[in-house]
């Protein structure tokens, strides 16, 4: 069982890795095309490209969530944390909880939207494989859960 988790972080993070290398590189081309040239083909070239960056971003944001999620690392802020005495910690987790699930359902609504009425490549072939991945670990996780 142990391991099929390290294949999903290995994936997660393969894919991670890859999103922030065509972050860097879709947002460098898209920096230098501006800068240097100005012919039709540029011009397009920087519209066809400048869809992608946001889209990236999601994605890292998504799956470095999903893999400090499966470490047991959260990202909280600790001065805050700190403040709080153990009953209202408890209380700020479950709500966080609350609006993450919220969140991620927002997000599967707006991809399924987008398929269903306004159809994208780019979450049919980007978002679903990620968001199925993260649904299998995070119910592995629930199976293994002690």
């Amino acid at each position: 069982m142990f391991g099929r988790m390290q294949t999903l972080r290995k994936i997660e993070l393969s894919a991670a890795a890859l999103a922030v290398s065509l972050l860097v590189l879709c947002s460098l081309a898209i920096i230098l095309l501006r800068l240097f040239t100005s012919t039709a083909w540029s011009v397009g070239a920087v519209d066809t490209l400048s869809q992608y960056p946001s889209h990236l971003m999601v994605v890292a944001a998504l799956l470095g969530g999903s893999l400090a999620l499966s470490r047991g690392e959260t990202l909280k802020i600790e001065v805050l944390n700190n403040l709080l005495n153990n009953r209202s910690r408890v209380l700020a987790q479950r709500i966080v909880s609350v609006l993450g699930v919220i969140f991620f359902g927002a997000f599967i609504a707006l991809a399924v939207r987008y398929l269903t009425i306004d159809y994208r490549p780019v979450v049919a072939f980007v978002y679903l494989p990620l968001l199925l991945l993260i649904l299998v670990k995070v119910f592995w996780l629930s199976l293994t859960a002690k």
